[in-house]
């Protein structure tokens, strides 16, 4: 926002403020580039430029007045930032009567440019996290030497070994609620010393937070999990890849909780935990063999009728996610343990007829499992 647009802004506020008082914001030219009296905006106001030239307040009496140029009675005052005269503030009236209103608009025009500066500095610093992150995930020749120039504008270092953290919040109406919620944990996650400006980088990147994180002790991920959901007043999935000693391995640790992330669910899921993974592998596995999956897919719905199909993988799911157990498989789907081993049957001799290993089912079965999923989904097996 340029200085004009702000300045605008303020007049407006900072007359009510005064009670409707006419206020003017002169630049350090001493034009008047806003002012509750329209008329006098564009116009030179030589008390301004006295008090840009002297750094002191300028008293203009009705007496007075021949003696500036452009200006009317009112009292005049320095506006300051980081020790620089950037504006110069008046109040029309009697130079006793508006004196204390000035101070008050002093006072409120350097807070309002500081807030201002402030959120410019945010959103610059936003940028640069954000170019960091996209670089880092897409690290190719060159990209070092880019890197190393955004980190050091962001006086940013990181404490190796590292690692990439993806937060997804779930339920939330459409794309742009969603960003505003992850900014909401991303603010949470500073305020409660769980992302250190000086060591992690951070981006709100299309429908995620991702946090490349240094260092971390063992309940790290629970405690940012927890501060998340605080945060965003809604479910939130965290997905954390390995810990990694080199910006070049962030990559593939930043891969890793993308990738975890299709799982969709709630809570926290960590590529160090045997079970995530699992999951992962299956889904790099998914990726890689696209066609090779999808074409046992088709077979599958050649053998069953598409609400069939459903109730067979979901039993296979079930069966697999209580680890083989018929029992509290059958128990979890409200069915006899009969018809749990008669639809399990009637898959395996779909998919891998004359396959005797269970691992070897398992796999193929899982493969289908997840491009089912997928394709509820409506999301493309491989991410762009």
């Amino acid at each position: 926002m340029r200085f004009d647009e702000i300045a605008r802004d303020l007049v407006h506020t900072a007359s009510r403020l005064l009670r409707g008082r006419i206020v003017n914001i002169m630049d350090t030219s001493g034009v008047i580039v806003a002012s509750t009296d329209a008329h006098r905006i564009g116009t030179t106001h030589d008390g301004a430029r006295e008090v840009v030239r002297t750094g002191r307040p300028v008293a203009i009496e009705k007496s007075d007045v021949a003696r500036y140029p452009g200006a009317r009675e009112g009292y005049n005052l320095p506006v300051f930032s980081d020790n620089r005269l950037t504006a110069v503030v008046g109040v029309y009236g009697n130079p006793e009567e508006v004196r204390d209103s000035a101070y008050i608009l002093q006072a409120y025009t350097e807070q309002f440019f500081r807030q201002k500066a402030m959120v410019r500095q945010s959103r610059i610093s936003d940028g640069l996290r954000a170019d960091y992150l996209r670089i880092l995930m897409n690290l190719s020749a060159g990209g070092g030497e880019r890197l190393a120039e955004l980190a050091g504008a962001l006086d940013l270092k990181l404490d190796f070994p590292v690692r990439m953290l993806a937060f997804s919040v779930r339920g939330a109406e459409n794309s742009l609620t969603r960003q505003q919620l992850l900014s909401r944990v991303a603010e949470e996650l500073q305020s409660q010393r769980l992302v250190d400006p000086e060591r992690d980088v951070w981006a709100v990147i299309e429908d995620k937070l991702l946090v490349l994180k240094s260092g971390g002790d063992g309940n790290y991920l629970l405690r940012a999990h927890a501060c998340a959901e605080d945060a965003a007043a809604a479910s939130v999935q965290l997905c954390a890849g390995h810990l990694c000693a080199s910006e070049e391995e962030a990559r593939t640790s930043g891969g890793e909780a993308l990738t975890l992330g299709e799982k969709g669910e709630c809570g926290v899921f960590d590529i160090t935990d045997p079970e995530c993974r699992f999951a992962y592998l299956m889904r790099r596995a998914a990726e890689r063999e696209e066609e090779f999956v999808g074409r046992m897919y088709r077979e599958l719905g050649e053998r069953f009728s598409g609400r069939e199909l459903e109730t067979m993988l979901a039993t296979a799911a079930a069966y697999y996610e209580t680890g083989g157990s018929v029992t509290k498989a059958a128990e979890a789907l409200h069915v006899h343990k009969n018809t749990l081993q008669y639809r399990m049957r009637r898959l395996w001799e779909a998919v891998c007829p004359g396959v005797g290993g269970s691992f070897e089912r398992e796999f193929l079965l899982r493969l289908c499992i997840l491009y089912h999923r997928q394709l509820r989904l409506r999301t493309p097996l491989i991410q762009s």
